[in-house]
């Protein structure tokens, strides 16, 4: 059985999972029931009253790869009843959230009743124009509420400080399905038990992508999520992993996080979001087909224009090298939905936190990224006066400023991460200690049992990390780079023992072992931490070991 492999043992002794058949297998019929969440009861009641009425109902939902897989699953559902509902969605130059412009222009289509998926937790203004307008609003989120609610007719948000929800963790498209569960729980529709879990699919996406915790409730709803995705039922996602070269049988949190999601929020960054939502409800293979090979085309279009932004912020530092410690840059031609890209680029060519912002209307937005020593929400925190408003994690963040504070916006981040400096002296800094590995391995203990006994493991990701080994006094016997532009490591490597592997690294620039890697030559002995994973690249199937981190073994 895989689930007694020695390997599978061990790490679930080293994170203290005790309930273990529940963490390995968990059961459908586990989770929580939906009308545990505050305001479920009332936000069923009112759906099927609108009904029973015939009432036009909108959803309108977010345009990142959380609002857009959970309006789509709000779609299908009642696309699936029978149901027709409008849906909307926002531009990104419209701003996050509600808006009073498409409020109005809902009213004026007859809408009155309006259901948010992952936004409207902070829209108390907005919630109150449509409370004029006559239009009742059920608010579906996950994000952190503020002091004030909207004045909704139902407000679903597990972080309300009066919710008993047993798990906070869900994200926007998981809290969408929550309520798809409430409607089908006190519904009559002649549904099959259990029809919802064919819309787990959408709610694996979304979890994934929006990086919540892979725990509790959404780890039960990934894993049957999965279930789903091997199938590949959905006509867009099968097009989309069929031109990236991935095998239904074998979708891991990997393809969805690093291939499937960029596609998806590059419909809203590069032309619309609206593309990305017909990609995940159309019916049509040959639709599915079509917009699949144009996210495609648009996410290249997206990496492209990012990396002609960082070419220019290195041009202008060429000419001004002293920059401070904090890299701050802009410019009023750049979009601020593809600074992101950019500022990783220049983080990795000059080793310094970086923010580059943009104009998006009368605002001014950015992207930060870390070099590594700093925590981005904890640099804003620190200058938060200085923004209109900011969020994000603990490399990566954005922000967005009025245009007459962008001037001073490089001194009050140098102040604030002087300030942080300060406070953390002596202390470790951020990304400088690294998790310790599950074990010892020998390069002929990662094989493909060892493989298949670890995905029992999976879903992989917040804190759920995939697990990495300790490999010691392996033998290079050949350094190779790849990509486009030879960005990436690859390593032959074998032990004395005659096993050898090939282990790999992306964005060999972006890692704290980039020199070691450089100064590599065939005969060193190397000790490298590194996780197991299986490549199809190609149609090839191989199996291989990821770098976590690497060091040279010293000659005595």
């Amino acid at each position: 059985m895989p689930s007694s492999h020695p390997l599978v043992q061990r790490i679930l002794e080293n994170r203290n999972i005790e309930e273990t058949e529940a963490f390995l297998n968990p059961l459908y019929d586990a989770r929580h029931d939906p009308f545990l969440l505050k305001g479920m009861s009332v936000a069923v009641d009112r759906i099927l009253l609108a009904i029973q009425n015939k009432e036009t109902i909108c959803v309108w939902h977010d345009y990142d790869c959380d609002g857009i897989p959970g309006g789509a699953l709000l779609f299908d559902f009642f696309r699936r009843i029978g149901y027709p509902v409008l849906t909307h969605v926002a531009e990104r130059s419209e701003g996050y959230g509600l808006n009073i412009d498409g409020i109005t222009s809902l009213k004026e289509k007859g809408v009155s009743l309006l259901i948010t998926v992952d936004c409207g937790i902070t829209d108390v203004e907005e919630v109150q124009h449509a409370n004029t307008l006559g239009i009742n609003v059920i608010i579906t989120d996950h994000h952190l509420p503020q002091k004030k609610l909207p004045e909704a007719l139902a407000v679903i948000d597990a972080h309300q400080s009066d919710d008993t929800y047993p798990y906070k963790g869900l994200c926007g498209t998981g809290v969408a399905f929550k309520l798809v569960e409430g409607i089908v729980k006190k519904g009559n529709f002649g549904l099959p038990k259990g029809f919802e879990k064919w819309l787990l699919d959408l709610v694996a996406l979304a979890t994934v992508a929006d990086m919540v915790p892979l725990t509790g409730e959404n780890r039960l709803l990934v894993k049957y999520g999965f279930k789903v995705l091997h199938k590949g039922r959905r006509e867009g996602l099968r097009q989309l992993f069929a031109l990236e070269g991935i095998p239904l049988a074998t979708i891991t949190e990997d393809d969805l996080g690093f291939s499937i999601a960029p596609k998806i929020n590059a419909s809203s960054r590069m032309q619309s979001p609206r593309l990305a939502f017909e990609l995940l409800t159309t019916e049509s293979p040959e639709r599915a087909r079509e917009i699949a090979k144009e996210l495609r085309a648009l996410n290249q279009a997206r990496k492209l224009e990012g990396l002609r932004v960082a070419k220019d912020v290195k041009k202008r530092l060429e000419s001004t090298p002293d920059s401070g410690s904090v890299i701050v840059m802009g410019s009023r031609s750049w979009r601020p939905s593809l600074l992101g890209i950019a500022a990783t680029s220049v983080v990795e060519s000059h080793q310094k936190t970086v923010c580059l912002w943009g104009m998006d209307g009368e605002l001014i937005k950015g992207s930060c990224r870390s070099d590594g020593n700093v925590n981005i929400v904890e640099l804003m925190q620190h200058a938060s006066g200085a923004f209109l408003d900011f969020g994000g994690h603990e490399y990566s963040g954005g922000f967005s400023v009025e245009p007459n504070a962008i001037h001073t916006l490089a001194q009050t981040l140098e102040a604030s991460l002087k300030i942080i400096t300060e406070q953390k002296k002596g202390a470790s800094v951020l990304g400088k200690v690294a998790k310790e590995p599950e074990c010892f391995l020998t390069l002929a203990e990662a094989n493909d049992s060892a493989y298949d006994s670890l995905r029992l493991l999976a879903p992989f990701g917040q804190e759920n990390t995939k697990p990495y080994f300790r490999f010691t006094n392996a033998r290079v016997d050949k350094v190779d780079s790849f990509g486009k532009g030879s960005e990436h490591a690859r390593l032959t490597l074998s032990d004395d023992s005659g096993r050898s592997a090939e282990a790999i690294s992306f964005f060999i620039q972006r890692t704290d072992f980039k020199d070691v890697i450089q100064m590599l030559s065939e005969g060193d002995r190397i000790t490298l931490d590194a996780s197991i994973e299986r490549s199809y690249f190609r149609g090839r199937k191989q199996l291989r070991l990821r770098i976590e981190s690497l060091s040279l073994v010293e000659v005595t």
